[in-house]
């Protein structure tokens, strides 16, 4: 199952030659996995980026909007993997992998919350992903 979040990108987002710097995807990845857990899922557990990795197919432009589809990619024993292809005018245009890691009050690192791993497994992309 997959998560879709449509964004519309803003002229002070492109650089001089006219494309979306690459600066923003990452912003725009948060903002994609925000919406999914906060909202779709009603996730508040805390937690901080530890790696985030973008592979860029092709150009993006101001204008038309994008779409950012996020899923699951692993859930470990403190950590989630997340899956995110980022498309404008049907065309893929960025993949990207962000891993964070559940923190507790103390900002020290703690197990993903069983509650957690129940409403993210369904949004697994391989079902034997789990830890």
């Amino acid at each position: 199952m997959l998560h879709t979040t449509i964004i519309q990108p803003r002229f002070s987002e492109t650089d001089k030659l006219g494309h979306i710097s690459n600066t923003v995807l990452p912003v725009w990845m948060a903002e994609s996995r925000s919406s999914f857990c906060r909202s779709a899922l009603e996730i508040t557990q805390p937690w901080v980026v530890a790696n985030i990795s973008i592979d860029f197919v092709k150009e993006i432009f101001h204008g038309d909007n994008v779409v950012i589809t996020t899923s699951v990619h692993r859930i470990g024993s403190k950590s989630i993997s997340f899956y995110q292809e980022i498309f404008q005018n049907n065309t893929l245009c960025a993949l990207g992998k962000t891993t964070v890691v559940c923190i507790d009050e103390h900002n020290k690192s703690c197990s993903v919350p069983e509650e957690c791993k129940d409403k993210l497994s369904g949004y697994l992309k391989y079902q034997d992903e789990i830890a």
